[in-house]
């Protein structure tokens, strides 16, 4: 999966040019992409990328909007590569001065049922905090799937503001995304629950995805663990 803020298409140029991000998107080895800032913040909160028959490149757009103007909920927009089935959807308003949100979706990707949840976290540390803790509460309300939590988190430490993530998961940043000319703040992480496999990371440096926002792009490969395999891999750390 990849996640990406794009800053609603405003290049590092100034310039707003939604087919250069598109460009960066279609060449996203993912099965799910993550977007944040995907609709402008002034309501109606119009996409900030146009989508034709429901598509952005080879991606299907999965419907997270109450209206029919933006791409996503709080300007979180999910993609999905066809042929990955869509389960329940579940989006919540988030605790903050400013207005956040989180998207939980739970999807069948590649025969695995998982659980994917989209975060754009506030600017300030102690809104995080309350806010990690109220995703953790709503994914504890839920049946337990192998979840991965994705997006910009606004946390450029490693060792503060991550206290309320539980046990059970995993904080992984694949490298500094910000600013995207020469970055060197780890702010889009990824969150995994333990019965996943972190096969490789990296942050994306393409051309587009470099200049289609002030922050790059990030990208992970998963493998769901057999319930042994995931004993044994706590059992090693």
């Amino acid at each position: 999966m990849a996640s990406w803020n794009i800053r609603a298409g405003l290049g590092r140029d100034f310039r707003r040019r939604p087919s250069r991000t598109i460009g960066a998107i279609v060449d996203f080895d993912a099965d799910v992409v993550l977007l944040q800032e995907a609709d402008f913040r002034i309501p109606p909160r119009h996409a900030a990328l146009p989508r034709m028959q429901g598509r952005i490149g080879p991606f299907e757009v999965i419907d997270l909007t109450p209206s029919a103007v933006g791409l996503g909920w709080h300007g979180i927009a999910m993609l999905k590569r066809p042929g990955t089935e869509v389960g329940a959807i579940h989006l919540h308003d988030l605790p903050a001065l400013e207005p956040r949100g989180v998207v939980i979706v739970d999807l069948t990707v590649r025969g695995v049922a998982v659980r994917i949840v989209g975060v754009h976290l506030g600017l300030l540390r102690g809104n995080r905090r309350k806010q990690i803790s109220f995703i953790v509460a709503r994914l504890a309300e839920l049946d337990h799937r192998p979840t991965v939590i994705a997006g910009d988190y606004n946390e450029w430490r490693d060792q503060r503001g991550f206290e309320a993530v539980p046990d059970w998961l995993c904080i992984h940043s694949p490298g500094p995304t910000f600013p995207a000319g020469r970055p060197f703040l780890n702010l889009d992480r990824l969150v995994y629950s333990r019965d996943l496999e972190l096969l490789s990371s990296g942050v994306i440096a393409g051309p587009n995805a470099i200049m289609a926002s002030d922050h790059r792009p990030i990208i992970g490969q998963f493998r769901h663990l057999s319930p042994r395999d995931a004993v044994r891999a706590a059992g090693s750390e």
